[in-house]
């Protein structure tokens, strides 16, 4: 058996796979971020004792377990250097707890890339050996496999699509503390930086109510976009153009066969993606736009427990 594990700042997704990497059960439990985040660990090794024994099972029986964590992942040592959203700061040696926990083998990697790792075994890059995907939400993260492997880096920073530098004109801030990134731009995050900064040359807009009380959301700009609001439409343009300029540099550096778009923002659907392909189309390099399709994930919520199972039976001892 493999433990599977996907923790978010509201809530842990974990999961148990056989040994053919078929999803036995999955299931969640709550995040407890409280105590700097000291009970998460002891909350999951927990549930999974409870699970384990409804169906007979214990740790002895399990080969490994894969660990996916909202923050930057020493690969190899299986560290944490702080997660803000688990409220974890300074380095966090998981591998070695939870080992020390639990008695199983384990493995610790960034979320997104687990995500990516989940969608390229088992979802809309199944079967693709060279394969990135940008996952839009709150941020701008995402995962680089080449030939069939996750590529981390010499730091662990591999796949840090979100910090391509492509709006440095913008002068927005990112969360990382630099400007011009993608996600500055491209994220819910962003969207909003970006109505705040452009709101005035389209008086009167859909959106002004919801900039001025600062209740302004992503969702609400796609909406109203779709409506041909002027202000709305604009910045939907103006991020996909960002992020045609970024998958474009991506495709021209790893001439990846398909880049997944995922995260809450790729709920935009049709209309989002054909705004990406036409900017794709026009800034990429040409033969990286003809041998790279841009497609949308297909497992949601469960891509990084699928790609914690899988990063385990592919190091598995």
């Amino acid at each position: 058996m493999i433990l599977a594990v996907d923790i978010g700042g509201t809530t842990c997704k974990l999961g148990l796979f056989d040994s053919s990497l078929k999803l036995v059960e999955k299931w969640q439990i709550p995040t407890d971020t409280s105590d700097e985040g000291g009970n998460i660990l002891k909350d999951i090794h927990l549930s999974f004792t409870d699970k384990l024994s409804v169906h007979k099972l214990s740790f002895d029986d399990c080969t490994g377990a894969g660990i996916g964590v909202p923050g930057p992942v020493d690969f190899e040592a299986g560290t944490v250097n702080g997660a803000i959203n688990l409220n974890w700061y300074g380095l966090k040696d998981i591998k070695k707890e939870f080992e020390e926990m639990s008695g199983v083998w384990t493995i610790v990697d960034n979320d997104a890339n687990l995500a990516t790792l989940g969608e390229q075994a088992f979802g809309a890059g199944q079967n693709k050996d060279d394969v990135v995907m940008f996952t839009l939400g709150t941020g701008v993260g995402g995962g680089v496999i080449v030939n069939n492997l996750l590529v981390h880096g010499a730091g662990g920073a591999a796949g840090e699509v979100g910090h391509i530098k492509v709006a440095v004109e913008e002068d927005l801030k990112c969360n990382c503390g630099g400007t011009g990134c993608l996600e500055s731009v491209a994220s819910s995050s962003g969207l909003k930086n970006m109505a705040a900064k452009y709101h005035r040359e389209f008086v009167p807009s859909a959106l002004d109510d919801k900039i001025s009380s600062g209740s302004l959301d992503a969702k609400t700009i796609f909406e109203h976009a779709e409506n041909g609001d002027s202000l709305s439409l604009y910045l939907v343009d103006k991020m996909s153009e960002y992020l045609g300029i970024g998958i474009g540099n991506i495709a021209a550096t790893l001439n990846p066969s398909h880049i997944i778009l995922g995260g809450g923002l790729s709920q935009a659907g049709e209309f989002l993606r054909s705004r990406i392909l036409g900017k794709f189309r026009k800034y990429a390099f040409p033969p990286a736009v003809e041998s790279t399709d841009i497609v949308f994930a297909s497992l949601g919520n469960d891509a990084g427990i699928y790609g914690a199972a899988k990063i385990v039976s592919q190091y598995e001892k």
